[in-house]
């Protein structure tokens, strides 16, 4: 019997050896095959020194792509040679940038190393687009490489199914549902008061956007259809377009503040190499992303903040802790019309959904955990924007409202930076761990919570890592959330 598992795990083993050379030996020769060589020491580099980014997934044998979500979801709709090639592009553009940000975070003898081997004339990043283009061709003109790439192209969801078996999540779920209930009347009550109204602990302190020119409807409308007329049907805008619409959609927060621990800031890491919120620099960090909406595909403009801690009320607050963090997504249809506001906290924590006019919220399709949806969000005037009010030590969102602000304005950040930080020697560091996780935001719940399958719940976590219910399974980057959530009226 020994020899036999002996047997099985080496059969295993090989298999798994053979998913790593998906292309020919044939065509590895020359410039391919020292490209695919090179692109194979980055990784087994990065993994030597744990800096492998978990934001995206590397994809099993294709060393110059990797893969989101979203992503993952278009592989259904690659009939076409065009519609495949724009999605590898995709995927190679996303390694692309994750290698550049963990390059930057490796030691400096390491990066010289891979700089001096590689495969042509120029710079590391002249390389990586070079041979990631080389080797998407050889997939598409390979129908095995295609079939091979379309099956392993594929995302884990973020749940520890171990920790459900030992935890007795069937029962445990149970208990979840009760408290479930408890804390949306607690987070749904502030939605029926008016802004005006809402009880105070501090003073107000308002954050606006960057003062810019509101963009006419029209304009909007017209930008997002010429942005569509791709294979896939992806809306790509350049830089400027995206940065026009995230200021045109950007919210204004407005924080009950006791103390710093209420304050917006910039990320940074200190000698120690944990994280500093800067207060001086009210900072709101900015991406985008897609979503799937009945047949087509969808822009999101995602908008961060981050704060220096939960407060603690005492020794038994399970939930206070170092690091706090608010995100808020807009979701606009192929015309550039809000379909709606959805929000958590970057623990995955306290899911909000906010329908825009002409769409309601709907129980779960799946039966997992329900969703709060406080209440629809009207279409906001040219030159206004939506002000999200956050309690004082929770920051629980609290109420959602159009002004006509011009208080103290935050920055725009690139939420990516927060993938290689620099530290105060020189060299570079993400914010995250191997896990997505930042371990400096650890909760004491997390000794309460685990039987629901979540890593450390409580704790502030990376984009593409957010588990957001204890019932079920459910992820915020889900490009199909929407469209299960949703309904038209």
């Amino acid at each position: 019997m020994r020899r036999f598992a002996i047997a099985c795990c080496l059969v295993l083993i090989i298999q798994g050896c053979a998913t790593l050379k998906p292309y020919p030996e044939s065509s590895l020769s020359g410039e391919d095959g020292m490209c695919q060589r090179w692109l194979e020491n980055i990784e087994a580099t990065l993994d030597e020194y744990d800096l492998n980014d978990p934001e995206t997934v590397r994809i099993n044998g294709f060393p110059h792509l990797r893969v989101n979500r979203f992503l993952a979801s278009m592989g259904e709709r690659t009939t076409s040679n065009e519609a495949f090639a724009e999605w590898m592009e995709q995927m190679r553009q996303l390694d692309s940038a994750g290698k550049k940000l963990e390059f930057a975070n490796l030691p400096t003898s390491a990066m010289q190393q891979l700089a001096s081997n590689i495969p042509i004339a120029g710079s590391f990043e002249q390389a990586l687009e070079h041979c990631g283009k080389r080797l998407n061709q050889l997939s598409l003109n390979n129908p095995e490489l295609k079939q091979k790439l379309l099956e392993q192209a594929q995302i884990p969801d973020a749940y520890q199914s171990w920790k459900r078996a030992v935890g007795l999540y069937p029962l445990a779920r149970y208990a979840a549902s009760i408290g479930i209930e408890r804390l949306h009347r607690e987070l749904d009550a502030s939605f029926k008061i008016p802004l005006a109204k809402l009880p105070q602990q501090g003073t107000l302190i308002r954050y606006s956007p960057p003062h810019s020119s509101p963009l006419p409807f029209e304009r909007i409308t017209a930008m997002m259809k010429s942005a569509y007329d791709t294979p896939l049907g992806i809306p790509l805008l350049s830089p400027l377009q995206l940065q026009q619409l995230l200021e045109h959609f950007a919210p204004v927060w407005e924080i009950d503040t006791r103390n710093d621990t209420d304050k917006i800031g910039a990320v940074g890491l200190g000698s120690d190499k944990q994280p500093r919120i800067d207060i001086n620099q009210p900072t709101t960090y900015v991406a985008h992303g897609y979503a799937r909406w009945h047949g087509r595909v969808v822009l999101q403009l995602i908008y961060q903040i981050w704060l220096p801690a939960r407060e603690k009320t005492g020794m038994l607050d399970l939930y206070g802790g170092p690091l706090d963090s608010l995100i808020w997504r807009v979701t606009l249809d192929p015309e550039g019309v809000p379909i709606a506001f959805d929000s958590i906290h970057a623990c995955g924590c306290y899911y909000l959904l906010f329908p825009s006019q002409g769409y309601r919220a709907i129980p779960p399709k799946d039966g997992a955990e329900p969703v709060l949806s406080p209440k629809s969000i009207a279409s906001i005037s040219p030159g206004q924007h939506l002000l999200l009010r956050l309690q004082s030590r929770t920051h629980y969102l609290q109420q959602v409202s159009s002004v006509d602000d011009t208080a103290r304005g935050y920055m725009f950040q690139n939420l990516e930076q927060l993938r290689s930080l620099p530290m105060p020697n020189g060299s570079k560091r993400s914010l995250y761990d191997q896990d997505g996780i930042i371990d400096a935001s650890e909760r004491a719940e997390r000794f309460l919570l685990w039987p629901y399958g979540i890593a450390s719940p409580g704790a502030m976590r990376q984009w593409g890592t957010h588990a957001i219910a204890f019932i079920g399974r459910r992820h915020f980057d889900d490009p199909f959330l929407l469209e299960n959530l949703l309904d038209k009226k």
